[in-house]
């Protein structure tokens, strides 16, 4: 019922076995393009083998089918792997050492069940949305398409395309193979920081206290609730609850005492002030693409100051393009920080003689056409202001874009930006607090955390490293700056989106200060190590608590968007199994994930009033066909609301229709039913 589509575990071996592909490939690119010590080659290699193949995915799934391009990636990743081999000096081919990291990696294995068991038990954040992709992506859609025809999403699902591996060759369900890929995903992240904090502070020590930062810190809300209650008395006509926050129902003083009604949560809610709508703590990173685009900061983090040359700037450029395709936002930041801080000190300095620092602006401006052509939201935004152009202009981009030659495409909801006045620090939950309105900075400061106190500090400390040669500091401070600045001036049209900058700002600044705490050339006061060791502690509490309200769900199962045993059985049955010019008409949502065939819109409900919307209010055999459907997906939830007008008078039952698969419950009361009416005239 949740894990394989065929009931069987060794279903997942041909998945493993590319895993362990990709894992090769990316170690000998580890030992052999950037010059890595021996404790982190093996865990880098596994980080450059997860996202490459996952990239490698989406160039040749454009031409292949999906049976293949989950096969061709890490095989074509192994390729280059050992091509890099080849071109090195450096010998053996991988070295046995590398192994002696393995109690690591038993530690990494322990996160990945851990994460797992969480996610099992909860269905958080997005899940239709990611389960539809998982689902679409995994039986060969590549790119995805937004809706029919040939609109392509703008979207970042790249990683839904490590996900839908899982579905394709590991012949996972869409909510397991969520679960896993995040877990997976989860458990190297950690890694990855224990890593970096071992190189960066010297001590393994160090790396345990990145990756307990990295997992666990957050805003400090809670101790909102140590102030006088004239305060926050003051604060409830003044901050309102945003977004699934405001279903609590309650003033703001009060909803701190609340828990969270979150669909999905665990069986003991999350209390709400230990919550943070701008850098909510990694123990919660549910949603699955913030979690890949944390993996992929960390491993450019380790692999940017140890390039060896120009195969090494080329690997960097697909990690920046991989980087677009999964979060825009932290690609887009990181790009403007590195740019910014060369721009700088060119500027001081009259030169860009820092190690490394021209092969790494060499490989950002390698990605930037790719991440234009490759799928994805920078995709379809260029797509869309060449279409509002010059026709000429759209049709010379479509004729390089795969699957584009067949129509305009366009990309889908995307508005600018305005200024924001008067200026506001934006949280998810709790909305714009007002940088004018005492209360609200005020409230905005505990929402942020005490890491960013610590800001100029660090961006002092950083600025020395910089100039001393490790200009990625420089890089991730001026990035961190921006993250923090631009939300403030600038007002995006989805306002709750824009707290994701300073959100990587609050990571930055807090990997930051594990970092400067333990630098004796820091010159920083006792006292003033002190302080930040308590920030840190303080910023890590609530997450620490969100992971014990974790453990309640450990031992429960939810298959995420409301599926239940009866969609189980169907999907094990049909999915993939369409063809691949079938039309799917269904339920907004289920039918998509169940069938692997896009059903409608990709992410939005269909409008109130379109042809969907009619469909599904009354369907009759003759509409659906006129409509050009060859297949209908119904279950008794949607079929339950119809009126029974509608339903006799629908003619589904007529001789013509064949049904390809039908799963009832014991009551014969609900029911799923696939029908396949191409018969149909």
């Amino acid at each position: 019922m949740y894990w394989f589509r065929n009931g069987s575990s060794l279903d997942l071996l041909p998945w493993l076995l590319a895993f362990l592909l990709a894992w090769l490939a990316g170690w000998l690119l580890a030992s052999h393009a950037f010059k890595l010590s021996r404790n982190e080659r093996l865990i880098a290699g596994l980080g450059l083998g997860v996202v490459l193949s996952a990239w490698l995915v989406n160039v040749v799934g454009c031409w292949l089918p999906a049976s293949l391009a989950f096969w061709a990636a890490p095989l074509l990743l192994l390729l280059v792997g050992g091509l890099a081999a080849w071109r090195s000096p450096r010998r053996p081919l991988l070295a046995r050492a590398d192994l002696r990291i393995w109690p690591w990696l038993v530690a990494g294995l322990g996160f990945v069940w851990l994460f797992l068991l969480w996610s099992k038990g909860l269905a958080l954040f997005d899940e239709h949305k990611n389960l539809s992709l998982i689902s679409v992506i995994g039986n060969g859609e590549i790119p995805p398409l937004y809706h029919e025809p040939n609109f392509y999403l703008a979207y970042h699902y790249g990683f839904h395309l490590f996900a839908g591996g899982l579905m394709q060759l590991g012949k996972l369900l869409p909510w397991s193979a969520f679960d896993v890929a995040k877990s997976l995903a989860w458990g190297i992240s950690l890694l990855l920081a224990g890593v970096l904090g071992r190189r960066m502070t010297g001590s393994v020590w160090g790396g345990y206290a990145t990756t307990a930062v990295l997992a666990l810190a957050s805003g400090v809300r809670y101790l909102l609730t140590m102030l006088p209650p004239g305060i926050l008395l003051r604060a409830d006509s003044l901050v309102q609850l945003q977004g699934t926050s405001s279903s609590i129902g309650l003033p703001f003083s009060q909803a701190l005492l609340a828990g969270w009604p979150v669909d999905g949560g665990p069986p003991l809610a999350y209390p709400f002030a230990f919550l943070n709508g701008i850098l909510q703590p990694f123990v919660m990173a549910h949603q699955g693409p913030n979690i890949f685009s944390a993996l992929i900061f960390l491993l450019l983090w380790l692999l940017l100051p140890r390039i060896t040359g120009r195969f090494s700037t080329l690997v960097l450029a697909a990690l920046f393009a991989m980087w677009a395709l999964v979060w825009e936002s932290s690609y887009a930041l990181f790009a403007l920080g590195l740019v910014g801080f060369a721009a700088i000190h060119y500027f001081r300095k009259r030169d860009l003689n820092l190690p490394y620092l021209p092969a790494a602006l060499a490989a950002l401006l390698l990605s930037a056409p790719v991440v234009l052509l490759q799928g994805g939201t920078f995709t379809e935004m260029a797509r869309g202001m060449l279409t509002a152009s010059s026709q000429a202009a759209g049709s010379l981009l479509n004729a390089l874009m795969p699957h584009s030659a067949a129509a305009q495409a366009e990309a889908a909801n995307f508005l600018g930006f305005s200024l924001r006045w008067p200026p506001a620090i934006v949280s998810s939950h709790l909305g714009a607090l007002r940088l004018s309105s005492p209360v609200e900075l005020l409230v905005a400061l505990f929402e942020l955390g005490p890491i960013v106190l610590f800001a100029p500090l660090l961006t002092a400390w950083a600025w020395r490293r910089a100039q001393a040669g490790e200009w990625i500091l420089g890089a991730l401070s001026v990035a961190a700056w921006a993250g923090l600045l631009i939300p403030i001036i600038f007002e995006y049209q989805t306002d709750r989106d824009i707290s994701r900058l300073t959100s990587q700002a609050l990571l930055i600044w807090g990997l930051m200060l594990v970092f400067a705490i333990s630098d004796r050339a820091a010159r920083w006061r006792p006292q003033v190590r002190v302080a930040a060791i308590a920030a840190l502690a303080l910023a890590c509490l609530g997450g620490l608590l969100v992971a014990g309200i974790q453990m309640t769900a450990a031992s429960s199962t939810q298959l995420g968007d409301g599926a239940d045993k009866l969609d189980a059985e169907l999907a094990s049955q049909v999915w993939g199994t369409l063809p691949e010019d079938a039309r799917l008409f269904g339920p907004f949502g289920s039918s998509t994930i169940l069938t692997g065939r896009l059903a409608g819109q990709l992410l939005d409900v269909p409008a109130e009033g379109s042809v969907w919307d009619m469909l599904e209010k009354q369907p009759s055999l003759d509409a659906i066909r006129s409509h050009g459907f060859d297949y209908v997906y119904i279950d008794s939830r949607w079929w339950g609301n119809i009126p029974a007008a509608a339903r006799a008078n629908a003619n589904l039952d007529a001789g013509c229709v064949v049904t390809v698969a039908e799963v009832w419950d014991n009551s014969r009361v609900n029911f799923r039913r696939l029908l396949d009416l191409s018969n149909c005239n």
